[in-house]
């Protein structure tokens, strides 16, 4: 990339609940640093608001987004809306005097970084898609599976980690989210194992709010109260993601997870589903995402799908005292 990274121009699509606080610190980086502004959109406009008061450009369409960037993140809901929003800024992107009108020089490539959980087989169809048009395109395009990890408080706290790939401009995608919105990087080699590497990830943090779930069910039928087990909890593992989830599962009478909303029960089975898929394609199995899931699918069905997915424990409470 023959331009330097302060003279980059970014993009941001996408202003979910991780979205808008990623976008927001990025802005306000950029606005402290003397830098561009970020052009954002987000279908629903008005959660883009937020990120224009502190001085981002907002565009009506990801395709005009991509003309006005030279690295667009991504923080969308799944692999549809990642496929459709990349699909139309390839469209843009052919279209060579639309592109010309929007920048003199074409020969820097639009790298289209996705923070985005997605599964590997819609990485790869991307990656593929993306080599099939380039030859139409006016422009290289790259694209970088660079998924986080951290919850919305991580996220405004700067605090997040970020995935990176190697063979996709990893140095670049570093010195822009680092640290305006996340905290450090890994890089693994290449896009598909970046999705790979975040979905086992996420299980990992499943498996934290199963056990927790199960291990303050049975401690509180046995007289040991959430509250107690928490501090257990406090004392022995005082990392965020165990400390965070182990809070939420005690506040509010323990219905925290009822108000307190960073991701979804639908996101959660979303993303659990993929790590039991995954690992059934390397002919293994994941007992404790399956376990998950189907907590996950109890309160999707009986609860609200709208709670966050430490709710999964009330499917645990229920068996527990199936009356209530």
């Amino acid at each position: 990339m023959s331009q330097s990274i302060e003279s980059l121009r970014v993009g941001w699509i996408g202003l979910g609940n991780l979205g808008i606080e990623m976008a927001k610190n990025l802005q306000s980086y950029r606005s402290d640093n003397g830098l561009s502004p970020v052009t954002v959109y987000n279908r629903t406009t008005a959660k883009c608001q937020a990120v224009e008061q502190l001085g981002a450009t907002v565009s009506s369409s990801p395709a005009k987004v991509a003309l006005a960037s030279d690295v667009v993140f991504l923080s969308l809901f799944n692999d549809d809306a990642v496929k459709s929003v990349v699909q139309e800024i390839l469209t843009a992107v052919a279209d060579k005097e639309k592109e010309q009108q929007a920048r003199s020089s074409l020969s820097v490539p639009l790298v289209i970084a996705d923070t985005t959980t997605m599964h590997p087989t819609m990485t790869q169809s991307l990656v593929d898609l993306i080599n099939e048009r380039q030859p139409e395109l006016s422009r290289p395009v790259v694209f970088a599976q660079t998924p986080v990890w951290g919850a919305p408080p991580a996220a405004k706290a700067r605090k997040l980690v970020l995935v990176t790939n190697k063979n996709s401009m990893a140095e670049t995608v570093s010195a822009i989210a680092v640290p305006a919105f996340a905290r450090t990087t890994i890089e693994v080699e290449d896009q598909v194992r970046a999705a790979r590497f975040k979905i086992m990830g996420n299980f990992m943090i499943a498996a934290i709010i199963e056990a927790l779930g199960e291990a303050m069910a049975v401690s509180h039928e046995l007289g040991v109260s959430r509250e107690t087990y928490l501090e257990f909890v406090k004392e022995v593992f005082p990392v965020p993601p165990v400390l965070g989830y182990a809070t939420k599962l005690v506040d509010q009478g323990g219905e925290a997870a009822k108000t307190q909303v960073g991701f979804t029960v639908p996101g959660g089975m979303k993303d659990v589903g993929y790590a039991i898929d995954v690992a059934k394609s390397v002919g293994m199995r994941l007992p404790v995402a399956e376990l998950a899931y189907e907590h996950l699918q109890w309160v999707n069905d009986n609860g609200n799908p709208d709670w966050d997915w430490s709710s999964l424990a009330y499917a645990l409470r229920k068996e527990a005292r199936p009356e209530n």
